[in-house]
């Protein structure tokens, strides 16, 4: 069945902006993110014929791999928006490939969020697009003036509308006679200061905002008034007032506008979206392109970009004073800080949080300002100074594109862990640390391997474990010294013939011959990884006999 239709319809962007992009992710748009949307339909068998362009389709109850999506999507024009639950990022995929398959709009639905929720939330959205009647300037629908005149005409009394701090934001202007509160009210942009000391010594706002209904107030050398609050929730987001005029504030009056200050609320609440619009839905597609869902296609036309090389931002926060590093509370300043700067760099960026993480990613360029590195030092300079986070950070390589996002944010990570980052370092470029990240990206292949650890270091570390001998420290001071003996047993303090014989005990007794260049590598690797990560050597198994 179909909501609402006919009159202004709400963009899809608009949509995912109040909908959230962690409840809700673009699979595939042809037609861009920029469609309308004007009713909202339950799928089923009868109305699959009746659908069209503009509508948003709930498949509740369908299954997106279900011969019942196929056939819906099937032909379907791209204007017409489906959405589907998805449990599994396989169901995702398989979600994207019929979307592309068919050339269809499709969003998917995470579990967490129910269809009544979603129902609720995009009926409210559409209904509220085509509610506002357009006043006599023909206003569009978005303007509380607008707003303000149509309650006026029904209300047939002068109407103001004042946010949370009681400053004006919109006013009728349909010509009804007006007190001098409202006048002042108009000129001032805030009420009169004694309208608002009567209002505090009378409790009259307290009252107001503790009463789910309008409260009808009388003041001194002022028309009588009924005035309710508008609300989101239990947020106060402002309060919409009317002065009696033309006929006497009755019952219908404040059922009346209790309803208009329901249609404010969602128009405020979309005003404030409408801010950082772009900015949320373009962060919540690069946070699906990271996790290697969503379409990346999508993102990129958001960027307004063409052909062009990418490179990705990773920032964390440290653990500081106790309080774990990356929370909610300091993520926040963090990502707005990013985003304003990637924005100001002129280039078309986009950044967005991930797992206590931040990440931007935006084109890499040959001009003057494509040093992305220098501008990642300037954003951990500035949180330092203005948000007192100590922050580190990483810059990829460049990518040629948006759909490698997914890899390349294991390399950034990869490059946040690294050595390299300390208190004098606190950015990393994959360009200038090649050899510090390939050996990461190596490092975490033989961890997922185990078996490329076994062999002639393992039994080493054993016989270290097991038998009190120094065999790793040993091998890895030769390493870390290039060879050189006398450098390397300095560095032990030991004699420079006690380091050569336990590199010969090493060779003959487990096979590991520092003289042989690929077993040299392979030592090295190895030697590398046991040294980092002691559980590794804990979980060795014993051996039966170690040579003497």
């Amino acid at each position: 069945m179909a909501v609402s239709g006919g009159g202004p319809a709400l963009g899809l962007e608009n949509l995912l902006g109040v909908l959230g992009g962690d409840f809700v992710e673009v699979v595939h748009a042809p037609l861009g993110v920029t469609i309308p949307v004007s009713a909202i339909v339950i799928a089923d068998t009868v109305i699959v014929e009746r659908i069209e362009r503009g509508d948003l389709v709930l498949g509740i109850g369908v299954h997106p791999a279900s011969p019942e999506a196929e056939a819906a999507i099937d032909g379907a024009d791209p204007g017409i928006v489906f959405a589907y639950k998805v449990d599994s990022d396989a169901e995702r995929a398989a979600l994207r490939a019929l979307a592309e398959r068919h050339g269809a709009t499709v969003l998917a639905v995470s579990p967490e969020m129910s269809w009544n929720q979603l129902h609720a939330l995009a009926r409210t959205a559409v209904s509220a697009a085509v509610a506002t009647v357009p006043d006599q300037r023909g206003v569009p629908f978005g303007d509380l003036f607008a707003l303000a005149n149509s309650a006026a005409a029904a209300l047939e009394g002068p109407v103001i509308v004042d946010d949370e701090r009681m400053e004006v934001v919109a006013f009728s202007s349909l010509g009804d006679p007006i007190d001098e509160i409202r006048q002042q009210s108009i000129l001032q942009r805030r009420p009169p200061r004694e309208f608002l000391d009567w209002c505090e010594s009378t409790g009259t706002l307290p009252r107001v905002r503790q009463s789910l209904r309008p409260v009808r107030v009388v003041p001194p050398d002022g028309a009588v008034r009924l005035v309710t609050a508008i609300r989101a929730g239990s947020d106060i987001l402002g309060y919409v007032w009317v002065a009696e005029s033309k006929r006497e504030l009755d019952q219908h009056s404040e059922d009346l506008l209790a309803e208009i200050a329901r249609l404010a609320a969602v128009q405020m609440l979309r005003s404030r979206i409408s801010e950082d619009l772009d900015r949320r839905v373009r962060g919540d597609l690069l946070r699906s392109a990271l996790d290697g869902r969503g379409d990346t296609a999508v993102l990129e036309s958001r960027l307004g970009i063409g052909t062009s090389r990418f490179r990705l931002l990773a920032f964390a926060t440290d653990a500081q004073g106790g309080r774990a590093a990356g929370g909610l509370a300091e993520l926040r300043p963090l990502e707005d800080l990013v985003a304003l700067r990637v924005e100001a760099s002129r280039r078309r960026g986009v950044a967005t949080s991930r797992q206590g993480r931040v990440y931007a990613v935006l084109p890499s360029d040959d001009g003057p300002d494509s040093d992305v590195a220098a501008l990642a030092e300037q954003i951990v300079g500035q949180a330092g100074r203005q948000l007192h986070l100590d922050v580190r950070a990483a810059v990829s390589g460049e990518f040629p594109r948006l759909d490698e996002l997914g890899e390349t944010r294991c390399e950034v990570e990869r490059l946040l862990n690294t050595p390299l980052l300390d208190d004098s370092r606190r950015v990393v470029s994959f360009d200038d640390s090649v050899a510090h990240a390939v050996l990461s990206e190596l490092t975490e292949v033989m961890l997922q391997r185990p078996r490329l650890l076994q062999g002639g270091v393992a039994a080493m570390v054993v016989s270290d474990r097991d038998r009190g001998t120094e065999f790793l420290p040993s091998l890895r001071a030769y390493f870390d010294a290039c060879g050189d003996l006398t450098a390397a047993a300095k560095t032990l303090f030991v004699h420079r013939n006690t380091l050569k014989y336990r590199l010969t005990r090493i060779r003959d007794a487990f096979g590991v011959d520092v003289d042989d260049p690929a077993q040299r590598l392979v030592a090295e690797l190895q030697t590398s990884v046991f040294a980092q990560r002691p559980e590794l050597r804990a979980a060795l198994p014993a051996v039966a006999s170690v040579p003497d």
